[in-house]
């Protein structure tokens, strides 16, 4: 498996607010960068190559979106600092099997996981990792003579961001080398969405025992038993750039835990859409 480390240099549209870029983004860029090179995408259609959502890496180390929890706390001002916390050292979730409880003993904070093991919770979490962007601007409607002020919202990391990817190669890393002259998400060419490839390399996560849940690392859909705090509702946008609607998918969001998922791959007036997370 690889890690590809990158940094944005301008901020990312992807959804109204959304402060992450999911595998299915990621899986809509590839093809269609691919398909820009005149590259067949064949091993990403057929789950050869899989990809996982985009995740901070602060100090060299990824950070992972917290899987499902629930919190004990006896103080509310502790308590809301633990419903604060977003991402996790993906070191967290190697030694600490999830779900997690987390706990607060006076002014320490902790994760607790069914395996029974626990880690004290100090530099090694994100309550946040970027500014949501909000800019105003006007839409002229001619025939009556009035503007329609609207808002783009956009997100701008302060941190590297990586992502996982199986099966690595060089057609793949020519198509990242255009995405980043490209960009990517909406609106690339307003400037949105640039970034600079900073690393690539062999990563491996080691999990000692085998888990109850797998993590998902992007958003999913499963006939399986699963833990979530919600659902995602969405519709599903074929394509990196042609606005082609696929109806409304209710999916597994980032960070859920499932006994497997199911593998989507659809199709519509020649764009296609791969709803397929790596697993942890």
């Amino acid at each position: 498996m690889k890690l590809i480390v990158i940094r944005f240099t301008s901020p990312f549209k992807i959804a109204e607010r959304e402060n992450y870029i999911d595998a299915i983004t990621l899986y809509r860029a590839f093809i269609k960068a691919l398909s820009l090179l005149g590259e067949s995408f064949d091993e990403i259609k057929n789950g050869e190559v899989k990809f996982s959502s985009m995740f901070p890496i602060v100090n060299n180390k990824l950070y992972l979106k917290i899987p499902f929890k629930t919190i004990q706390c006896d103080s509310r001002d502790m308590e809301k600092e633990l419903k604060k916390i977003e991402y996790i050292d993906v070191g967290i979730l190697e030694e600490v099997e999830p779900p997690y409880r987390l706990e607060c003993r006076g002014n320490e904070k902790y994760a607790k996981g069914i395996n029974g093991k626990e880690i004290k919770l100090e530099s090694n979490y994100l309550s946040s990792y970027g500014d949501t962007i909000v800019e105003y601007k006007n839409r002229m409607d001619r025939l009556v003579n009035s503007a329609d002020i609207y808002a783009t919202p956009s997100f701008m990391p302060k941190h590297e961001m990586g992502f996982l990817s199986t099966n690595w190669n060089d057609k793949l890393d020519k198509a990242l080398r255009l995405l980043e002259k490209l960009g990517i998400g909406k609106d690339r060419n307003l400037g949105y969405g640039r970034f600079t490839v900073k690393e690539i390399k062999d990563y491996n996560l080691s999990f000692p025992e085998k888990r109850q849940y797998k993590y998902v690392t992007g958003r999913a859909y499963t006939e399986h038993e699963f833990l979530a705090e919600r659902l995602d509702k969405v519709q599903i946008l074929g394509g990196d750039i042609s606005p082609i609607l696929f109806n409304t998918l209710i999916l597994l969001p980032i960070g859920s835990l499932a006994k497997n998922v199911k593998r989507l791959l659809l199709e519509k007036e020649n764009n296609i859409v791969i709803i397929d997370p790596i697993l942890l």
